[in-house]
């Protein structure tokens, strides 16, 4: 057995003019094989493994850029026809809708005929504002439109630009029911009313806009935008002061810019580090053996 593992000793030793194997090298041989195919093997998958390195740097496109937002969100209760839409910024800008591609379609239950409205709307990159409320509230606001419009909804979607790997959209899927409770009424209503009506409830979604642009192995960069959200409800309070209903996206943007590029070894850089591991184990492999084969020819000299 001893003398067939000795056949793999690659570290021959010269003995008085010939080629000696030893068990100690054959050993070695071995370990440095199996060294050198783990290294081999985490080498080719740092190879093959795309890295994502991000950075950070101010934000240098210009304000008046366009910005795509998409909107998917559902009103639970309420009809298309009572359902109106608005978006401005604060440059005073009042008619970007009219660029929106905005369907409304009507969502029938058992319980209610809801709306949902899907599509597109252009903004510059200012900070502004997307709302929905009732259709007479937006222009002419009246006391039966405030008890009538009912806020719950879903919001199904909300993204700004094309989507990204690892992208994650906080506002998808988001569930919110107004309760039919009439806890919060003024004293002064009816007791019928106050415990027939739905609560009215202003619900605000604050957006932080983080311009992003991912630069892709192969292909072109792709410039989107990410965003973190802070929720906040308004319902009638107890003293009797009342919100209007509704609900709005506030969306202001970020000065700083994050990039994503990914990057990988080249080929070149794969052959020569494999090529430095192989040679570098070998090498360090064999001058162990040259000192285990001295120590030992010393002591049975």
């Amino acid at each position: 057995m001893f003398n067939r593992l000795r056949q793999y000793d690659v570290y021959t030793k010269g003995v008085d003019g010939i080629q000696e194997k030893t068990m100690g090298g054959a050993i070695i041989t071995v370990i440095s094989v199996a060294i050198v195919i783990l290294l081999f093997l985490s080498e080719l998958g740092l190879y093959t493994t795309t890295e994502v390195v991000n950075r950070m740097h101010v934000d240098t496109v210009p304000q008046d850029a366009v910005m795509r937002i998409e909107v998917d969100i559902t009103f639970l209760h309420e009809k298309c026809a009572d359902v109106a839409m608005d978006a401005s910024d604060i440059k005073g800008n009042k008619d970007l809708l009219s660029d929106s591609n905005i369907a409304a379609v009507p969502v029938v239950s058992d319980e209610s005929e809801g709306c949902r409205l899907t599509g597109t709307v252009d903004v510059h990159k200012v900070a502004g504002v997307v709302s929905f409320a009732h259709a007479g509230s937006l222009n002419m606001f009246s006391f039966s439109d405030f008890l009538e419009f009912n806020s719950s909804h879903v919001v199904h979607r909300l993204s700004f630009g094309p989507e990204i790997p690892n992208m994650v959209n906080p506002l998808e899927n988001v569930h919110k029911t107004v309760e039919k409770n009439g806890r919060y009424l003024p004293s002064y209503l009816s007791f019928i009313i106050r415990h027939l009506v739905i609560v009215v409830a202003l619900y605000k979604y604050g957006l932080s806009i983080v311009p992003t642009q991912h630069t892709p192995l192969y292909g072109p960069p792709v410039q989107t935008y990410q965003y973190s959200v802070t929720e906040y409800t308004s319902e009638p309070s107890e003293e009797g002061a009342l919100s209007f209903p509704g609900v709005s996206f506030m969306y202001e943007f970020s000065p700083i810019k994050v990039e994503y590029v990914e990057s990988k070894p080249s080929f070149l850089q794969f052959v020569t580090s494999t090529s430095a591991i192989v040679g570098g184990v070998f090498a360090v492999a064999r001058i162990v053996d040259s000192l285990i084969y001295s120590v030992s020819s010393r002591k049975m000299d």
